[in-house]
């Protein structure tokens, strides 16, 4: 389980992984000299899913950035198999969770209480499980329905880990610059960052107030009395994950309406609010009748400057020349926000 075990377990744990996913592909190499055009893409195709399988049990066991690295190629459909996706998408939902007693040792270290004495009910096998924490249902004893998300154990130092052994394996690609220290830096400050509930918990708030023009969102309440750095308590949000919502068959009409939600949340979010809930994986949305959206999990978010977004609304919306000098300003201006410069050749191009 996240957490205990040391950066180089969970180095060898990779090593071992990717070892065993390469001899897997070697072995499919050797067999498909002798196999016929059908038979080789039958057998290319179970490589593909042996392959989905091993990674997304390491994964799933790891949790942490190792985790959120599935998750996010669980949605390149462009360029990943489609037998590697369909595994890889579990790591949105689904991963093992603590056991039970372990569960309660976590929320009575962080809230004083264990879970049983703190609400009138509360479910010991959770129903959502990913990278950082896992999320029980719960009842207050107002009797309020809601959802508990609470954090692994240890995961801030497996975070640490992670990424000293990430820095490691890409020393080279650092030094040729095709990965950016500045990236991992970003990537790493942003992980933890989610490991801190209460940040969460702000911007819950933050956005469940920016969001109410659009009826059809929905963002979670956040109750602050049962909740710490490393629980926090949100009303329980209606709606199904992508998959057990298309299973119901929604007309194709509710498919547009939702396509057409979907891109004005994405733009109000960018253009209105100046801010975007940031982890767009479909374990983070639940959808519902007349194309209602559920958002949760606003761990990873980006606030932007009103600045930015004023650039990037006359930069991408400019009516006139684009080799004029006032398109030029408006792309150094963009540069020099991340304190760049802009080379000659790419104003040329």
């Amino acid at each position: 389980m996240a957490g205990y075990e040391n950066a180089w377990q969970r180095a060898l744990r990779m090593a071992a992984m990717s070892a065993g996913v390469a001899g897997s592909y070697a072995g499919y190499l050797a067999k498909s000299v002798f196999l016929g055009e059908e038979k080789r893409g039958r057998q290319l195709r179970a490589t593909h899913a042996k392959a989905g399988r091993r990674i997304t049990s390491e994964l799933s066991i790891m949790r942490g950035p190792m985790m959120k690295l599935g998750q996010a190629l669980s949605l390149q459909a462009d360029i990943i198999p489609e037998e590697i996706i369909q595994e890889l998408s579990t790591l949105q939902m689904h991963a093992p969770g603590m056991h039970p007693s372990l569960v309660r040792v976590q929320f009575k270290a962080s809230m004083g209480a264990p879970p049983e004495e703190v609400f009138r009910s509360f479910e010991a096998e959770p129903f959502a499980a990913a990278s950082l924490g896992q999320v029980h249902r719960a009842v207050t004893e107002g009797g309020r329905k809601v959802a508990v998300k609470i954090q692994y154990p240890g995961i801030r130092d497996a975070v640490a880990n992670d990424f000293k052994w990430v820095r490691k394996l890409t020393a080279a690609a650092q030094l040729g610059r095709h990965i950016p220290k500045s990236v991992l830096d970003e990537a790493e400050q942003q992980i933890v960052a989610e490991t801190d509930y209460r940040r969460e918990a702000d911007n819950i708030d933050f956005f469940r107030e920016h969001l109410r023009p659009l009826v059809y969102v929905s963002v979670p309440e956040v109750y602050r009395e049962y909740s710490s750095d490393k629980v926090l308590t949100m009303s329980l949000l209606s709606g199904d994950p992508l998959e057990p919502y298309l299973a119901k068959r929604p007309s194709q009409q509710e498919r547009d309406r939702l396509g057409s939600h979907l891109l004005e949340l994405f733009h109000y979010q960018l253009l209105k609010v100046e801010a975007f809930h940031a982890d767009p994986h479909w374990g983070n949305y639940l959808f519902g009748a007349d194309a209602a959206i559920g958002l949760v999990d606003f761990g990873c978010v980006k606030y932007l400057t009103h600045k930015f977004v004023e650039n990037l609304c006359a930069f991408f919306l400019y009516p006139g020349d684009r080799n004029s000098a006032e398109y030029r300003r408006l792309l150094n201006e963009r540069w020099a926000m991340n304190k760049l410069k802009m080379n000659p050749a790419t104003q040329q191009a």
